[in-house]
């Protein structure tokens, strides 16, 4: 059995809609036979109702960019915390940078962190907002989003290395906190050992957070990928249809 991963945002998802070839292209995989992952630093809440605009499915998802896998349906496989205190020492740190606020993927939900000052450049936030006094109220964080920073790459290297315990992927103006060693490409690999029937697995992806698994498993980009992951790929591929026709 074939399986194919896909990046959602700028991959599949591109200006906010997915286009009616790469459904069609994902329908017929999916009819043939085949496994159709989307890999993705969203959280279920956050994506799932976007597919289902559209009336369709993948048959797993990963989730906060590796932090969550769960079945088509939604049901939890895998999950991997950042350790509470870690997680809330790193929400204070961000707290004193600036007024941005952060997202907090909770495991059931994202909620919008606001600064001290009550601003915030979240979106997508489907469990509402907190205020900076109801910080320690949080647990269960799988990860952190912060966005809009024009020194996002500088500020996660910065969080890695204040930070053992966990990872920051930088992509475009955001940034992605998860449990060090958590990945795509990690994900990627948890779901060839649990599901022995996959055979064959190809990745596609446009960012840094896609770096792993595009260089694992011989992964293809988009024209619109970040140079420093189409140095890493095996082909360059205008849309996702067109990676799925060629594997």
């Amino acid at each position: 059995m074939k399986c194919a991963v896909s990046d959602f945002d700028r991959t599949l998802y591109v200006e906010r809609m997915i286009g009616e070839e790469d459904k069609n292209a994902v329908l017929n995989w999916q009819k043939s036979g085949n496994l159709f992952v989307i890999a993705t630093g969203r959280n279920l809440g956050t994506i799932k109702p976007i597919f289902e605009s559209y009336g369709f499915s993948p048959d797993f998802w990963i989730l906060n960019n590796g932090a969550m896998i769960a079945d088509r349906d939604g049901k939890t496989l895998f999950t991997k915390l950042i350790p509470r205190e870690t997680a809330l020492a790193v929400l204070r740190y961000l707290q004193s940078i600036n007024d941005d606020g952060s997202g907090v993927s909770l495991t059931d939900r994202k909620v919008c962190l606001l600064s001290e000052k009550g601003t915030s450049t979240q979106k997508a936030c489907d469990g509402g907002t907190i205020t900076a006094d109801q910080l320690e109220s949080l647990d269960n964080i799988v990860q952190i989003h912060r966005r809009n920073l024009k020194h996002i790459k500088d500020l996660c290297k910065d969080i890695e290395e204040r930070f053992s315990e966990v990872s920051a992927y930088a992509n475009l103006w955001n940034g992605d906190i998860v449990a060090r060693g958590v990945d795509k490409a990690v994900a990627v690999k948890w779901l060839k050992e649990h599901f022995p029937q996959i055979e064959k697995i190809r990745c596609i992806g446009d960012s840094v957070n896609d770096l792993g698994m595009v260089r694992a498993y011989q992964g293809a980009v988009p024209d619109v990928a970040d140079p420093e992951i189409k140095k890493e790929a095996t082909q360059i591929v205008k849309s996702v249809a067109e990676f799925l026709e060629n594997f």
